[in-house]
């Protein structure tokens, strides 16, 4: 049987469509008004997700964006605008630089006698360290032992006797560094800083080595990279006797407590050359307490004692020269053709200028007068007296003229730093410095060594050895291998030079100024001198000038003793002792002869 279905009107499926479309299954436009009374702000699951994936990826995208920028701009200063020091900075962290110093070159005196040297020593940055304590550095395994570089330290074996020849070293200062002249030099190097180590510093320095290194984490070494050994300096000889040093030097400084002097100064020379043969200035200083910096204490009184230890004496203290500028004055006379070795004045104790009174020494300290003197008897006796006179006949131009030819008022250029000129004074300079100007008496004053002019002790002995070596003065020289240099010569005939070098003679004979040589055994010529220079205690600098043999000189000497007297009794028996070793043929074993003292026979002393 045939079920009958059962029919439910028109187009109900269309119907159903249009129901199920309204509930949303398959509305794709907007959204129905129950939905949002329903389910208020609901969206549908598809549109929400979609929404916010979108904005996430642009968030992260930009903040990626923006850490990539700057990390390329970190990268960019590092590697490009900064690579290289960066580089640097991290090699430094695995290799390392050691600078080794380069050793001074020594300093040796004719003979061979060390003057300065050496000593094994370690740097760590600007600080030397001694050998010890590099070794217990090492011991302890101090992390500081591998950072020490190779270094030396200059010693003075013979301190302080060669203190203003050698010189002394000491750390360079900024102002040196930078100075194009010291471009190649660091912090914490040595330099010259007087004397020969200052004149040859160019010769004595080395050129600095290195060695460049690979280091591990704690900073063992692990290999050598590079390695450049360092060149030392140039050896040095100086033409310096270190013995004759030596014992002028002993002589100097017993001089000095007999008289009751603070300081004295004494130079040596070859007059045939001009090499110097021994500089002393006392008192001196330890050069070792400069160079390796011992104490700071030590360094600072040097620069405070009231009598200058640090200064030069020889070439850069200033004195009237007394009565060893009388070799001036014979030279200037004889020259001028007014006056003869035949000449002669009558000394009568004093003579008068005006209302001025001038006296003779002898006078002064005896009361006696000497009588009728010309040139060879006024050097004998170092009368004032015949000075006076020939000063007035040949005026103060010719004293100034051939002081200035004897290169006094001017450097000799001695091969060592801080040479004065002294003083050589006429009528401009005296107007300029005291606004009078010069008078008839400034002349008689100069004509024996008083007055304005001012010398050095290196000057006093050029006047000396330009009559010893008849007529030339070679410029002063300590370095051994330089060539002898002539500054002075044919000036006047040498005759004269001769009449001058006979009255010199006379001065260390029987009834001369220069008494400790009456019985000396080898014939020496020289001049005393006794200079005044406004003590409030009247006291006087003793000099005494000279050269030995007389008749074939090999040694000149002069010798200054500030405030200590008479030059015939303080100054000229320096001379005598340092004579007698310099000529004995065994300098161990000297026997004293026995010398009358001029008080005791009866002679007069002075001057």
């Amino acid at each position: 049987m045939v079920k009958k279905r059962k029919f439910l009107g028109p187009s109900f499926s269309e119907e159903v469509a249009k129901v199920t479309t309204k509930i949303g299954h398959f509305q794709k436009e907007g959204s129905p008004d129950w939905v949002d009374s329903l389910l208020p702000n609901f969206r549908h699951q598809e549109e929400y997700s979609t929404k916010n994936s979108t904005w996430r990826i642009i968030f992260f995208f930009s903040v990626g964006l923006i850490s990539f920028f700057f990390l390329f701009l970190r990268l960019f200063h590092l590697q490009i605008a900064h690579g290289s020091s960066n580089r640097e900075l991290a090699d430094s962290n695995r290799i390392q630089v050691k600078i080794i110093h380069a050793p001074r070159g020594v300093i040796f005196d004719r003979n061979g006698k060390i003057l300065a040297a050496n000593s094994p020593a370690f740097r760590l940055k600007m600080h030397l360290i001694s050998r010890e304590r590099a070794l217990e550095w090492e011991v302890k395994n101090d992390p500081d032992f591998a950072k020490l570089e190779i270094d030396n330290v200059r010693t003075y074996p013979l301190g302080e006797k060669f203190a203003h020849v050698v010189g002394y070293v000491g750390e360079i200062s900024e102002e040196q560094i930078k100075s194009g002249e010291f471009k190649n030099y660091r912090p914490g190097d040595r330099i010259g800083k007087s004397g020969v180590e200052d004149q040859y510093e160019k010769i004595l320095r080395g050129i600095d080595g290195g060695e460049i290194i690979e280091v591990d984490s704690k900073g063992n070494k692990i290999r050598t990279l590079r390695y450049k050994n360092a060149i030392p300096g140039q050896n040095i000889y100086l033409s310096i006797d270190a013995s004759l040093q030596e014992k002028l030097y002993e002589q100097m400084g017993e001089a000095l407590v007999k008289s009751g002097s603070c300081c004295g100064a004494a130079v040596a020379q070859d007059p045939s050359t001009g090499k110097i043969l021994a500089l002393v200035s006392y008192p001196s200083f330890n050069p070792n307490i400069f160079a390796q910096n011992l104490n700071d204490g030590s360094i600072s009184e040097v620069f405070s004692r009231s009598d200058s230890p640090i200064l030069n004496r020889v070439i850069a203290g200033t004195y009237p020269p007394g009565s060893t500028y009388k070799i001036i004055s014979s030279l200037a006379a004889l020259a001028s053709g007014k006056i003869t070795p035949d000449t002669t004045f009558l000394d009568e104790g004093v003579m008068y200028l005006g209302q001025f009174k001038f006296s003779n020494w002898y006078f002064n300290q005896y009361g006696k007068v000497e009588g009728p003197v010309n040139l060879e008897k006024a050097l004998k006796r170092s009368n004032d007296t015949y000075f006076y006179k020939i000063s007035q006949i040949i005026g103060e131009n010719a004293l100034v003229d051939w002081s200035k030819k004897l290169h006094l008022g001017q450097m000799l250029g001695i091969d060592i730093p801080g040479e004065a000129k002294g003083l050589v004074p006429d009528n401009d300079w005296k107007q300029k410095n005291f606004d009078v100007p010069w008078y008839p008496g400034d002349t008689l004053h100069m004509s024996i060594g008083q007055g304005f002019v001012l010398t050095t002790p290196l000057q006093v002995l050029g006047i000396t050895s330009y009559i010893a070596a008849d007529g030339i003065i070679y410029k002063p020289q300590l370095l051994l291998s330089q060539k002898p240099e002539v500054l002075v010569s044919n000036l006047i005939a040498g005759d004269k030079i001769e009449i001058v070098k006979e009255g010199l003679r006379q001065v260390t004979k029987e009834g001369g100024t220069a008494w400790p040589f009456f019985v000396f055994p080898i014939e020496t010529a020289g001049k005393t001198g006794t200079a005044e220079y406004g003590d409030p205690k009247d006291r006087t600098h003793a000099w005494y000038t000279s050269y030995a043999p007389a008749d074939d000189p090999k040694i000149a000497l002069t010798v200054l003793v500030e405030g200590g007297g008479e030059g015939s009794s303080v100054a000229s028996p320096i001379a005598k002792e340092v004579y007698r070793w310099y000529f004995s043929p065994d300098k161990s074993n000297l026997i004293k002869d026995v010398y009358v003292s001029a008080t005791d026979s009866g002679r007069p002393m002075g001057e």
